[in-house]
Formats: structure tokens, sequence, C-alpha cells
């Protein structure tokens, strides 16, 4: 929802779970047009006209509403955290749920993509709640297009964490001294490999089976063939050929297998 005056107050000044995404990404321009904002160069982007923005604004009651009705009672509405131990983060909370001790984060997106793909985007900002209020994992409730709330359950990575702290404190060292960030590389987010998924109908999955399945003792043969003929090359052979295939050596005494005799 659209910030109050004394959600502002309390935000100021400090890396919250909305900004810290670039700082993992390693996206320059988006890092300095943050620290540009942070030390009062720039003026926060004004998203009253950003459609998918207000989207989210008008169905996030909805949304929340709607996990209530199937899960568990919410509290905690829009309360600005701050981190136990580093007065510089904070988050902001859709909601929290005190029956799984855990955040709840909801999102409006446009049906089109896959819930994976909306998951790893907004990790960085999960994993910073939990950081913060120190759950073990955040609930993401996602409507898309007009369907009903899907929720996924993401759990908390420390190391992943461990980077996001180390980064957000030399960012704001940044900001404390008026420094210019330096480049980051990009830490990917973290992901969840233990769902299973049945891709019968996936036609692109089934033509690629069926090729692997067609070729894949041809390409064992393949790979045979081409390790005995490399081992019958004599040690002070510059090319060795025969029955349509030539072997050579390179300067570092790499050989290279091709077909044809010259």
């Amino acid at each position: 929802m659209t910030l109050t005056a004394a959600q502002v107050a309390l935000r100021a000044g400090k890396l919250t779970a909305s900004r810290i995404a670039c700082l993992m990404s390693g996206d320059a321009q988006k890092i300095l047009e943050l620290w540009e904002q942070m030390i009062g160069e720039r003026a926060e982007e004004d998203l009253s006209l950003v459609w998918p923005v207000q989207l989210g604004e008008v169905t996030e009651p909805l949304n929340l509403r709607w996990f209530e009705l199937k899960f568990f009672p919410l509290s905690r509405f829009g309360d600005v955290v701050t981190h136990p131990r580093y007065a510089w983060a904070a988050c902001t909370l859709d909601a929290w749920c005190s029956q799984l001790q855990c955040p709840v984060e909801v999102k409006h997106n446009n049906g089109w993509e896959p819930m994976e793909v909306i998951v790893e985007r907004y990790q960085p900002q999960m994993q910073w709640q939990m950081e913060i209020t120190g759950a073990k994992s955040c609930a993401l409730s996602v409507i898309l297009g007009a369907r009903e709330p899907l929720v996924e359950f993401v759990n908390a990575e420390p190391k992943y964490q461990t980077e996001m702290i180390a980064r957000g404190r030399q960012f704001m060292d940044h900001v404390e001294e008026r420094t210019r960030p330096v480049d980051l590389p990009t830490i990917p987010p973290p992901v969840d490999a233990t769902k299973l998924y049945d891709m019968t109908g996936k036609n692109e999955w089934a033509s690629s089976a069926g090729v692997w399945l067609d070729t894949w003792q041809a390409a064992h043969d393949h790979d045979d063939a081409a390790a005995i003929l490399k081992s019958l090359v004599p040690a002070d052979a510059k090319k060795a050929h025969g029955h349509g295939v030539r072997i050579t050596r390179d300067k570092v005494g790499r050989l290279s297998l091709r077909e044809g005799a010259e």
C-alpha cells in the first residue's frame, strides 16, 4: 500500500527490502541511482502512473484477506521493522503470520510467467525480510492475472543473507562517506531445488527426449572411439590419418580429431 508519513519517516536513511535487489544483481545503473537517492541528489521514482504498481496496490488488501481465509489470521500490516543488529537495515511488512512465524509478501502478476520465475525475482526482497525478522521462511502470495492467488513458501538461505548484509554495509559506507559505489558482481538468487515436475505434457521436452533416447548409444560409442583413436597416435606424431579421419597435434601437445585425410 502507499506508505504513510509515519512509515516514510521510519524508513528514512535505511536500506529496505525493495532497495536491496540491485545490490545482489550488480546492476550498476540502479545502484548508482539508489545511492543518489539516499544522499539526497535524486528524488525517488514517482510510481503513481505506473499501472502494475497501482494494480498491485489495489489488489493487496484482497490478496491478504484471501490468505487469511485460506490459511491463518495475519497481523502487523505495514509494520516497518529494523534489523536487531544493524540500524541501517529495515523492511516494511505486507503482513505477518504468527502461526507460521513468517512474513507474508503479496504480489499481482500478469499471469504470463511461470511461478518459479516470479519467486526468483522476489528472492532478494524475501530473503531481506527473513534476515531482518529472523524468520526461517517467507510466504509469497501471487495473483496471476485474474486467477486465485497462488502461495509459495520460500526458505531462508543464510549464505545468501550473509552476502546481502556485507553488500548492504559496504553500500551504506558509500552513502555515509558520499563516495560513489563500486561495481559488484552478480550473485544469483538461491534456488529451491526440492520440487518434482512431470514434463509429460511438454512437446519440446518430448521431442528432445526422443532424440536423446535414439542417439545416446551412438554418442557414447562416438566418444569411446575418439578416445581409442587418440590413444593410438604415436608420441612423436604431428599428424596421423587413415580411413577418413585425421588427428593433429598442436604446439602444446593437444590432439584434435577431424573428418578427412588431409
